[in-house]
């Protein structure tokens, strides 16, 4: 007798051998119970999901002897027709082959006559998407109005191919792809039942490269019990699938913790010595970042992991050394790279510029970091390497509260040009957004250009009171509330007033919360309830000193002074290019 392979050996014969396919099965058995079995079915789902698999299952829960039941004998005649494939009322008809109008009257005519010898005739139209159009509508008005006691079953991969008219005429199921576990465990099961000695590691690796199909799960483990005999290793299954071994990953991770380029092209030229496939190579390595930050996440123990139970303490210590951002950013890198390795010509070029990312990436400072430093006015740090992530949490946590409060504050939508304009040479990551805000808009008069003296019924000592107060509690909120030109007071109602070149600067003090907190520190100084108003006047002092007295060195040597135009060229490196004033060319 020829050798049967384990993909026919072990298909399910029954409702409960399937795997993965719960919510298909129960609609199916309640159907068979009540009764309720429709004339046409179209199962659809990724390839060695079970679809054809379960129309035999259903047509032999149909037809048997003791049925139509949920649970066939597998031991009458008609099951074992059905089983063996030479039943005369089951016809399965490859649609790719057969996909013509001939082939699809031909099938009209046979369903025409009742069952040879069962109850039901059962058509199964594998790939049922393969049909050309003309054979599609010849297959409408049957499918319409079937034959009594003739029930199609169309299984195809790609159901939006089908014609919208044949969609509608049956109900459809979507079958799943199966996650890592249940591949793991049914091919457990599996080598249980054939007495194979068969690593964790192994079964782990075949549950990856098989990427939800457990037919292809099958026949992978048919290929490692051909090469490995009754012992299953790891090491053996990578060979004969042309996997790297988890020490190479181990390599990489290790590279690009370390900031070593030198290492990680290293990698590479050891990868093409031995003849690997680089795009198989980046698909791992996406499955192992995955991986780690699945485990940097949520737990070395979470099902979401996609590895054996002993590598997974491994994976979780590896992930320790790296925080939620980096592993996300060499996530997103490696997909990319994927992508360049697959579509582009030289795939070890962009494997090697792939990977350079990856650590350079690790070098980058979080932007929240960024706007901390900026918003409170610290001395800028230079680019230096991040620690890892063992306790990453304490100085993360108080840039991003920094970060936050100053983005809350200065109302971060704010998107106003300033009086002059700076360009700067920066050669990479310029900074936008709420970092960019106070570098253009810094203080470029000079002492005394704008008057903040007491009017109308508001004395200098009371707004003095007033600044000191906010400066005390909102660091931030004071830098804007020292731009304003005038404070006055008439009805109740405090007005501060900001020349037409601060527009930006009243727009980011006009957001709710800040105006808020506004009222109440200056009704608390005052000693009554105030209203607290931000408003708009023209400033002929500073125009007139910019248009007359102020030429382009001038300009420049104060954006030169200003504290966050500096932090901001140390920090990136750059340098002012020129310096020019609102309208010129």
């Amino acid at each position: 007798m020829s050798h049967q392979v384990i993909a026919r050996k072990f298909r399910p014969q029954t409702f409960s051998e399937l795997v993965g396919q719960q919510h298909v099965v129960r609609t199916l058995e309640n159907a068979i119970r009540a009764g309720r079995v429709a004339h046409a079915y179209i199962f659809s789902g990724a390839r060695g999901v079970g679809k054809t698999t379960t129309a035999r299952i259903l047509a032999k829960a149909l037809n048997c002897v003791k049925g139509p039941t949920t649970t066939p004998c597998n031991e009458c005649p008609s099951c074992l027709e059905i089983t063996a494939g030479n039943s005369l009322d089951v016809l399965e008809i490859d649609a790719a082959s057969n996909r013509g109008i001939d082939q699809v009257r031909e099938l009209r005519e046979m369903v025409r006559y009742a069952p040879a010898g069962a109850r039901h005739k059962v058509v199964i139209l594998d790939e049922a998407h393969m049909l050309t159009t003309e054979a599609s509508n010849a297959l409408l008005k049957t499918l319409e109005e079937p034959p009594d006691r003739v029930i199609f079953v169309m299984a195809t991969t790609e159901p939006e191919e089908l014609v919208d008219t044949i969609r509608s005429r049956a109900q459809q199921f979507h079958f799943r792809a199966l996650s890592f576990t249940e591949i793991v465990q049914a091919l457990e099961a599996i080598v249980k039942q054939e007495k194979v000695a068969a690593e964790p590691a192994a079964l782990a690796v075949i549950a990856r490269a098989a990427d939800g199909s457990l037919r292809d799960g099958l026949s992978l483990l048919e290929q490692a019990l051909a090469y490995c005999g009754d012992h299953i290793t790891e090491a053996q299954v990578r060979e004969i699938l042309g996997i790297v071994a988890s020490g190479v990953m181990d390599e990489m991770t290790a590279a690009v913790q370390a900031r070593s380029a030198s290492r990680v092209l290293a990698l590479v030229h050891h990868l093409l010595a031995e003849g690997q496939n680089l795009q198989q190579f980046c698909r791992e390595a996406i499955g192992h970042f995955r991986n780690l930050l699945v485990a940097r996440v949520c737990d070395a123990d979470s099902d979401l992991i996609a590895a054996a139970p002993d590598e997974r303490q491994r994976l979780a210590a590896i992930a320790a050394q790296f925080s939620e951002e980096d592993l996300t950013r060499s996530f997103q890198i490696l997909l990319q790279t994927e992508d360049d390795v697959r579509r582009k010509p030289d795939p070890r070029l962009h494997l090697e510029m792939g990977l350079l990312r990856l650590v350079q990436a690790a070098r980058l400072a979080p932007l929240e970091e960024v706007i901390a430093e900026l918003s409170t006015g610290s001395a800028p740090r230079p680019p230096q390497r991040r620690t890892p992530a063992a306790t990453p949490d304490t100085p993360r946590a108080e840039a991003r509260a920094a970060a936050a409060a100053a983005v809350q504050n200065s109302s971060a939508s704010v998107a106003t040009k300033p009086a002059a304009e700076v360009k700067s040479e920066i050669p990479a990551h310029p900074v936008s957004g709420p970092a960019a805000a106070p570098s253009a808009l810094g203080p470029l008069p000079g002492p005394g250009a704008l008057s903040t003296e007491a009017s109308d019924g508001l004395e200098a000592a009371q707004v003095a009171a007033i600044k000191s107060a906010i400066s005390s509690q909102q660091r931030f909120l004071a830098e804007l509330v020292e731009h304003a030109s005038r404070w006055q007071l008439d009805k109740g109602e405090v007005s501060l007033y900001f020349p037409t070149e601060r527009r930006a600067l009243s727009e980011m003090l006009q957001s709710r919360e800040s105006m808020e907190k506004l009222r109440t520190i200056t009704s608390a100084v005052l000693g009554k309830p105030l209203r607290v108003c931000v408003k708009l006047e023209a400033a002929p002092v500073l125009l007139s000193t910019v248009r007359a007295g102020q030429n382009t060195r001038e300009l420049r040597a104060r954006f030169e002074q200003d504290p966050i135009v500096r932090a901001m060229l140390e920090r990136f490196g750059g340098k002012i290019a020129d310096v020019k004033g609102r309208g010129e060319e």
